[in-house]
């Protein structure tokens, strides 16, 4: 069997929304990329990479400008050749300066990272760890000192809202333990301290936010922790959706129960 030839990131893009139905954010090209093993994903965040990568491929200024993709919304992008989804009287207002970041700089102005439906009991709560990664093949990052708000699920219902100001996984630890502890079994969260593309460590919490970018802000969450029928895309300022990554003890217990059952069935 051939082992597919690894691609440089600009054809690799290319590749991935040559193949997509629409537009794409960012992150999903990154993940397509990861999936489809065109190109190697290192480090904890090749999405950034990917976006600044976009970036210069959509500013006619740089030496990688392709007119063959075009930004369609905030790191939002397709290819010119395809019907534009958000005619420009109907594209909310962009700022294009503010997030498009260097190779390896991480900055999203909004919710930076966010996870979707973990499952807690693939958390080690005495290991100090919340572990998730931007995409298969990406480094880990440790999201335990994440700061922001936070939602306990059962199944997919909504059990509990709560928030952060110090550290997310000395709350869900809390949690685990007292009483809500029977009536969750999954948690998102949506965390406003970025990821540093060169240590894959948080960051430390930005400073004021304006009352405009906070309304920007409240609606972005809003939509992706309700999912409202109505709303078509993804809010705007939300920035990486990161996987959840098992902890590593857990993994091996549940690997060891898999075989016993295996073994005596």
């Amino acid at each position: 069997m051939t082992t597919p030839r690894e691609m440089g990131w600009q054809e690799a893009i290319i590749t991935v929304l040559q193949d997509a139905d629409g537009p794409l954010k960012y992150d999903a090209i990154t993940q397509a990329i990861g999936e489809r093993g065109i190109r190697t994903l290192t480090g904890a965040t090749p999405a950034f990479t990917v976006n600044a990568y976009l970036s210069n491929m959509t500013n006619p200024d740089h030496q990688w400008y392709d007119g063959r993709i075009q930004k369609v919304g905030r790191g939002v992008f397709q290819l010119a050749t395809l019907d534009d989804p958000f005619p420009m009287a109907e594209r909310e207002e962009d700022d294009t300066d503010d997030d498009e970041p260097g190779e390896h700089q991480n900055r999203i102005i909004g919710v930076p990272a966010f996870g979707l439906y973990w499952e807690k009991d693939k958390v080690g709560w005495n290991s100090g760890q919340i572990l998730g990664r931007q995409t298969h093949n990406a480094s880990s990052v440790n999201f335990a000192d994440q700061q922001g708000v936070y939602l306990l699920h059962k199944d997919r219902e909504i059990a509990y809202v709560g928030q952060t100001t110090a550290s997310l996984y000395r709350r869900l630890r809390y949690h685990q333990r007292d009483l809500k502890a029977v009536r969750w079994d999954r948690f998102s969260w949506f965390g406003f301290r970025e990821v540093d593309g060169e240590t894959g460590q948080l960051q430390p919490m930005p400073g004021e936010i304006s009352p405009s970018h906070l309304i920007n802000i409240l609606e972005a969450v809003l939509i992706e922790a309700l999912e409202p029928p109505v709303n078509g895309q993804r809010g705007a300022y939300m920035g990486v959706q990161y996987e959840q990554v098992p902890d590593l003890v857990i993994a091996q217990q549940q690997t060891r129960a898999f075989l016993r059952n295996l073994m005596g069935s």
